[in-house]
């Protein structure tokens, strides 16, 4: 959420100067501002597409829903998990986002949660709990 936030500040900003353009007659087209104000809908469609995916951390398993209005659920049982690793561009740390590598024992092996604020928090805390479902 904290990239979707960026954008949508920097955009709504280049949004206001082009609108502002208009009003001071620096531009005499109405197209830019109005190309500047639809670049806002890139911004909502990731912010919607974020909030619709839950993860929950129970006692004994791992549960991640997604879909807007079809959904879909997965569900990893804590004691399957064998390892869980944090992976972060530069950027990423900055804003103290990432991405979590869960390995598994079965047949899927690898799944990712993308875009965690805290990661390293987070993946502790899976780890926490998978120690303590043996």
């Amino acid at each position: 959420m904290k990239f979707v936030r960026a954008g949508a500040v920097c955009i709504g900003a280049l949004a206001l100067v082009a609108w502002g353009a208009l009003v001071f007659e620096k531009v005499h087209s109405v197209w830019i501002p109005a190309a500047a104000t639809a670049l806002l809908l890139w911004p909502l469609y990731n912010w919607a597409k974020a909030r619709t995916i839950r993860t929950v951390l129970s006692s004994d398993r791992l549960c991640r829903e997604s879909g807007l209005l079809g959904r879909s659920s997965q569900t990893l049982l804590l004691t399957r998990i064998q390892d869980v690793r944090v992976v972060q561009t530069l950027s990423e740390r900055i804003f103290n986002v990432g991405s979590i590598l869960i390995e598994t024992a079965g047949a899927n092996g690898q799944e990712f949660l993308v875009r965690v604020d805290s990661p390293r928090e987070v993946a502790d805390k899976i780890l926490d709990r998978a120690r303590g479902a043996y």
